[in-house]
């Protein structure tokens, strides 16, 4: 297995899934979006930014929030189909390069700002796009990546009998988990293979650890690293639930959050993702 194997079978998945990756992806759902704009506005005012630049940008996940933000964003992603999609209108000057993301070769020391967003897990190496970020942050910008599978709830689920007698919560995240690319080959005609290679970080390392990410991260040039986790079990169907009132049941979550951040690391293998923000 190789980097170019991983990176066609991403172009051909993304290829097949970017007409409707907007209403498919579930991180652009309003709550997650809400959530990411509160982080991204929190991680560009510590910089007073007003150069970002956009690893793995997609359909323009990123984009869309952080155009209402800063001046100009630089976009990098390998799949033409999904760059298409990327809606460049608004105040910012948006710019959006067709490539490879370890191989983007940015003006040094010249973004406030680099985001990676649910990108990390689709790249057979981490460590060319961890020096693209490193080379185009000035000093004191900051490094933000998110929604990435978190090792602790992937090897939890992973050892969860298919068809056990579980709470629907739990039977729907082993079907996410674990046979997702069944799902993807139904509905979108990719094969199985070619999914699991494109998610290479979740299907074959079984997604990341804090402890190897701070370390790939400083190997990279960055100093500090802060680890945050994201989305309990059960929290999407908690904050929808069906007859409850979206203010009551907003802050239900919030309680039960806060809980089990306050129990971590204990409680680790309980949220399906975690992200970091790295500081140089």
């Amino acid at each position: 297995m190789t980097s170019r194997d991983v990176a066609e079978a991403n172009v051909a998945l993304h290829t097949k899934l970017a007409a409707d990756y907007q209403t498919c992806e579930p991180h652009f759902r309003p709550e997650n979006v809400a959530n990411v704009e509160r982080k991204l506005t929190e991680v560009i005012g510590a910089t007073a930014g007003e150069r970002l630049l956009d690893l793995g940008c997609g359909t323009g996940f990123i984009i869309n929030i952080a155009k209402h933000q800063v001046k100009e964003i630089q976009g990098v992603d390998m799949t033409p189909a999904m760059l298409e999609r990327v809606d460049t209108s608004g105040p910012a000057r948006i710019t959006l390069n067709q490539g490879d993301t370890g191989e983007f070769d940015p003006e040094p020391g010249s973004y406030d700002v680099v985001t990676a967003y649910s990108f990390l897990h689709h790249l057979f190496q981490l460590e060319p796009t961890l020096k693209t970020a490193r080379v185009a942050l000035k000093k004191g910008g900051r490094f933000y990546a998110d929604l990435e599978p978190n090792r602790h709830f992937w090897d939890a689920i992973g050892g969860l009998e298919r068809g056990g007698s579980y709470d629907p919560i739990i039977t729907r995240e082993i079907e996410m988990v674990t046979y997702k690319d069944e799902d993807i080959e139904k509905q979108f005609g990719v094969d199985g293979e070619v999914f699991n290679l494109a998610e290479w970080g979740k299907s074959t390392r079984g997604g990341f650890l804090e402890d190897e990410l701070r370390d790939a991260l400083h190997s990279a040039g960055f100093t500090q690293v802060e680890f945050f986790y994201e989305w309990f079990v059960g929290q999407g169907a908690m904050l929808n639930a069906d007859g409850v009132d979206r203010d009551a049941a907003t802050e239900r979550t919030r309680v039960v959050d806060e809980l089990l951040r306050q129990a971590l690391p204990l409680s680790r293998s309980l949220f399906k993702y975690i992200g970091f923000v790295a500081s140089v």
